[in-house]
């Protein structure tokens, strides 16, 4: 089975159906093409979030992907995309932390 099979179920009556986990998966796809373009532009090295991880670094500012608006933290060694809030917006050029769960963050601001 590919993995586009695997994304999708065919019902008897032909109707597909996709598996929950879908727009998660295109949402981290997206993230990660993105964040690897923003790399090249940067000379930084991009590293995705995953869900539970502590992102911490320097508020430097959003980017608007299909999926929904993320925040730019970057660190002296790399940086990361994680998931906006409006509480954000007013902290750029200053050190922020988030827990990051799901397609949402936690944010904790300034140090």
């Amino acid at each position: 089975m590919s993995a586009d099979e695997e994304k999708r179920i065919r019902s008897r009556n032909g109707r597909i159906f996709h598996r929950r986990s879908l727009p998660a998966t295109l949402r981290e796809h997206e993230v990660v093409r993105v964040g690897a373009e923003m790399a090249e532009n940067k000379g930084l090295p991009f590293r995705a979030a995953v869900a539970g991880e502590k992102v911490s670094g320097k508020f430097t500012g959003t980017v608007q992907l299909s999926s929904g608006k993320f925040a730019v933290v970057e660190k002296s060694h790399e940086f990361t995309l994680a998931p906006w809030r409006p509480v954000i917006d007013r902290q750029p050029g200053r050190e922020v932390m988030g827990v990051v769960q799901g397609g949402s963050v936690s944010w904790r601001l300034g140090r």
